[in-house]
């Protein structure tokens, strides 16, 4: 139990602080693509939901503790990052999709309404390569600090 709740306040402050700046930079790289340099919002916000924490702090540690870690872990690294790229979008896809059913809408609703790789506004396919950055640092994480 404590090593879950050591993991779980580990993986919520990395988790969250990697959302708002992941969001940050993608969103002002896309505006930079789809609307030009003089378009760009160049105050740089992320975004981030005090529901995040109960994925990053809940759903991550058990599914590290419970899968990753004794079965994922042994695997060569190109494996290790389609299981954890396809566990992760499905995750949100399915996460997303909890909380708007909860609460009528969604965190991410709202920021994924009208993008081309955007599944129901739940999730999306090009944060892909961003979920197995983020397995990857997780990884890292577990290493240096469990």
């Amino acid at each position: 139990m404590l090593e879950f709740l050591k993991i779980s306040l580990l993986f919520t402050a990395f988790g969250c602080l990697f959302e708002v700046g992941f969001t940050a930079i993608y969103d002002s790289l896309e505006q930079l693509i789809t609307k030009g340099k003089a378009k760009v919002d160049i105050r740089f916000f992320g975004y981030w939901s005090i529901l995040y924490t109960f994925i990053y702090g809940v759903l991550l540690p058990a599914f590290w503790i419970i899968i990753s870690i004794p079965y994922v872990y042994d695997l060569h690294w190109t494996l290790r990052a389609a299981i954890y790229g396809g566990t992760f979008q499905i995750g949100e896809y399915c996460t997303m999709y909890l909380f708007h059913k909860i609460f009528g809408e969604s965190p991410s609703e709202s920021h994924y309404k009208g993008k081309l790789d955007s599944i129901q506004n739940f999730t999306r396919l090009s944060y892909f390569p961003i979920f197995i950055l983020e397995a990857f640092s997780f990884e890292l994480i577990y290493s240096l600090f469990m």
